[in-house]
């Protein structure tokens, strides 16, 4: 299915009855990467996945790209699918959005669940960010089986092959310049001191030896957000759905129970 917000033509995906869940996956992603969870969500929630601007089936517009602009389509997406609040989730980038999404709709939000994500990028990891966005913009994706294996921990990277390199292949089927416009979003923000003003109930679901997001950003969000569970995943990297698929499930319906239940 598709919706067009401001000129922007975005596909998603619409499943099961319940209260209403948003699905935001990460950098290079689509909203396939929650195929795996969405039957056994979908049984309590009505689940809206999207492909964000720029991935997946969505429109690929010309850069530059914010975490407000992608939280402003995140917005006009679930009011034209008639949202009200609803519960927000998202993983990596999706995180990045999922936070700003809260600081500048709260009333839109009944709970924040924030996956491999963290509130502020420091200055080494702003370069890094930058070069990594110009190299693609210029030179496109060229070999991702390194990178894809950084995404996962060690364990899962030896004992599924197959699925490292269908992320390495996802990684460079993306469009260069869309992605590079969105590594540069998620690479130059700051808003750890902000997230005080989130009232909504959050989730911080963390792997403890994820290498792209390490687990300290998570800690620091616990400590400055005011109603916040932080669960920390050993022998867990950064895909954490994908990982430890049952686990990350119950965890986030049970939270998920626990607001509804509350309300």
């Amino acid at each position: 299915m598709f919706t067009s917000i401001d000129g922007v033509r975005l596909h998603y995906a619409q499943d099961g009855q319940g209260t209403d869940l948003l699905l935001i996956h990460g950098l290079g992603g689509s909203l396939h990467d929650w195929d795996a969870c969405t039957p056994t969500l979908a049984r309590y929630h009505r689940v809206l996945r999207w492909d964000a601007r720029g991935f997946g089936d969505s429109d690929k517009p010309a850069g530059p790209y914010s975490p407000q602009l992608f939280a402003r389509d995140l917005a006009g997406f679930a009011r034209a699918c008639g949202v009200g609040r609803a519960h927000v989730a998202g993983i990596s980038m999706g995180g990045v959005i999922a936070q700003r999404f809260a600081l500048d709709y709260p009333d839109m939000v009944k709970s924040l669940t924030l996956i491999s994500t963290s509130s502020e990028v420091g200055a080494q990891a702003q370069a890094v960010w930058e070069k990594t966005a110009a190299v693609i913009e210029q030179r496109g994706f060229g070999s991702n089986a390194d990178f894809a294996a950084r995404i996962y921990a060690a364990s899962f990277v030896k004992a599924h092959p197959d699925i490292v390199q269908a992320r390495a292949a996802q990684i460079g089927a993306n469009d260069p310049r869309a992605y590079a416009a969105a590594a540069r979003a998620i690479g130059t923000y700051n808003w750890t001191a902000e997230l005080s003003r989130v009232q909504a109930p959050t989730l911080i679901v963390q792997g403890v030896e994820d290498k792209l997001t390490p687990p300290g950003g998570s800690v620091r969000m616990s400590r400055v957000l005011p109603h916040c569970r932080l669960l920390m995943i050993p022998d867990c990297g950064h895909v954490v759905p994908e990982e430890k698929p049952e686990l990350f499930t119950h965890t986030l319906l049970a939270f998920l129970a626990g607001v509804d239940l509350s309300h």
